[in-house]
């Protein structure tokens, strides 16, 4: 098992940018090797966090203690540019964008403020409700710390303000185009190992930094008390610094009703829209039943992770249009996940399990269709479209099986492997390959030895590395072919070969076809497949032959 990962680790670090992040879900059992494993081969300088994932399983049977967490060892390629980006590992507050669409809806009406906080506790308890549900469903009890709203709650006050930030009163607010503004009080005074003993001039009265000021109440105009450990911030403007009374000018300030309360400070919901990611999170979210709700089928995939767990981790360390790579994608709960977001991102997966044509494609061509399903039926479709590739590659097993033997194997010994003992030089795949009818070239592949198709088309812009600009079938004269336009300029066409045909005007034209705005050509040269009058082609032409094709073997 180690082997076999260490060959993967390898193999993905390059293709991990300088501020991407690999995510490793482990039990206890293989954990500290595969630690080992990411610190040889990402540098145990380059080690980000362990994440301690929370399930909702509990093992009543087991001696000791009931083992219901996973982990996640989280590395990256340079931990210093990782460190600076600022937007890695934030996330959404939860609850955020909920909260957000119902002040939205409400801001339309321009509601008593009364009526929008009693919309937002109502908002509140139906999430609290829902969760008791869900977990209820689980055998577990509802505790404040494990929901995941609990840092959205407090946000329970509303108020109007104008386009630069400014008070409204409710009644002015149609009138003003004002907007619905959440907030919550928070602690106004000098955080802990903030040095306030230390620091200059905060004990010294009239001292520009002075920290222990007792500000007038605004309806008592009585001094108010001070924080124990003094303000948080000075009275008045100190360049850089917010004072206290630029908060009050702004009306950023929550007295209480007497001058007996220490005033707060506003904290407005939509100022903190991200937090940071902890290391410890509590996900109960059920993977098997989300697996079930889109392909309707039951058990098709022992112990799915959750979306909402790999969601949250995308969120966190991507932007729109970034990559995602699984090389172990399993049921397809990466992909499903990177579907399931708002701003979209691209995803690569890889697997090699018989399940891949059962469970993972199926689920992410449904998902595709509509990203909401229940047993097995679609909801509303999608309101993007999506192109997903599926590429097959041959594996060794299918090379040797592909392979035919010119001697009588009854007369062999029982038990000999001789297609593992053939040499693959007698019958390289120049001897196979019909480069004359491009489209009809099979391979046995898999378990069964099925025919399956060959992509010559694919395979060879990957044996020559190309960066592939299009690709599409054309028509000409009623006769098919397969184009490839690469970003270097070149122009890859494969057809059907028929003796004594002469299709050179009809390449011409297709090659003629590729221009660019302006009418300038993006087409410098062709490739063929096996024959063409190279006297009739207008542009520089390489013809392409089967042994073209042995590039990249390595027969010993």
């Amino acid at each position: 098992w180690a082997a076999m990962m260490a060959d993967r680790l390898a193999l993905a670090k390059p293709l991990l940018g300088s501020h991407g992040v690999l995510f490793a879900s482990i039990d206890d059992k293989e954990r500290l090797c595969l630690e080992r494993l990411l610190a040889d081969t990402f540098g145990a300088e380059n080690r980000v966090e362990e994440l301690i994932w929370a399930q909702n399983t509990t093992k009543n049977q087991s001696p000791t203690y009931s083992n219901n967490h996973e982990y996640v060892e989280v590395f990256s390629c340079d931990i210093a540019k990782v460190r600076a980006a600022p937007s890695m590992f934030r996330e959404v507050k939860p609850g955020y964008a909920e909260v957000m669409e119902l002040v939205g809806r409400l801001n339309l009406d321009y509601p008593t403020i009364d009526e929008i906080e009693q919309a937002v506790a109502d908002l509140f308890a139906k999430h609290r409700d829902e969760l008791k549900a869900e977990l209820d469903e689980v055998g577990i009890e509802y505790e404040r710390n494990i929901d995941p709203w609990k840092g959205t709650y407090a946000y329970s006050n509303a108020e109007y303000r104008d386009e630069n930030g400014g008070l409204v009163d409710a009644d002015d607010a149609r009138h003003s185009g004002a907007r619905i503004w959440l907030w919550k009080s928070a602690d106004s005074s000098m955080p802990k190992g903030g040095g306030t003993d230390n620091k200059k001039g905060v004990h010294t009265p009239g001292d520009p930094d002075y920290r222990f000021y007792k500000p007038l109440h605004p309806v008592t105009k009585r001094p108010c008390p001070h924080p124990k450990r003094g303000w948080g911030f000075p009275e008045r403007p100190m360049g850089l610094t917010t004072s206290f009374e630029e908060m009050l000018s702004q009306n950023r300030l929550a007295w209480g009703e007497t001058e007996k309360q220490v005033p707060q400070v506003k904290k407005f919901l939509h100022e903190v829209e991200t937090q940071v990611g902890k290391s410890v999170i509590n996900d109960f979210t059920d993977g098997e039943k989300e697996l079930t709700a889109v392909t309707g089928k039951q058990r098709t995939f022992p112990n799915p992770k959750p979306t909402t767990l790999i969601g949250r981790f995308i969120e966190q360390t991507t932007e729109p249009r970034d990559w995602v790579m699984d090389f172990f994608v399993g049921s397809g709960t990466t992909g499903h996940a990177v579907l399931a977001l708002e701003q979209p991102r691209r995803f690569l997966l890889s697997e090699m399990g018989a399940y891949f044509d059962a469970v993972t494609k199926p689920r992410i061509a449904r998902l595709m269709f509509s990203p909401h399903w229940k047993n097995g039926e679609p909801g509303a479709l999608h309101r993007r479209r999506h192109i997903v590739k599926v590429q097959r590659f041959e594996q060794y097993e299918d090379v040797v099986n592909n392979l035919e033997t010119a001697w009588d194997e009854a007369a062999m010994p029982p038990g000999v492997p001789l297609r593992y003992l053939f040499r693959p030089e007698e019958n390289r795949v120049r001897q196979s390959l019909n480069l004359a009818q491009p489209f009809s070239n099979v391979l046995r592949a898999g378990k069964q030895g099925e025919d399956c198709a060959v992509d010559l088309l694919e395979t060879w812009a990957l044996l020559q590395g190309y960066w592939v600009r299009s690709r599409k079938v054309l028509w000409q004269d009623g006769k098919r072919y397969a184009a490839l336009e690469t970003e270097c300029g070149c122009l890859v066409l494969l057809r059907d070969i028929t003796l004594e045909e002469d299709d050179s005007a009809a390449v011409n034209a297709i090659a003629q076809s590729y221009a660019n705005a302006d009418g300038s050509p993006r087409i410098q040269r062709l490739e063929l497949n096996h024959w063409a009058d190279l006297r009739r082609i207008a542009l520089p032409c390489t013809l392409l032959m089967p042994t073209d094709f042995d590039r990249g073997a390595d027969w010993s």
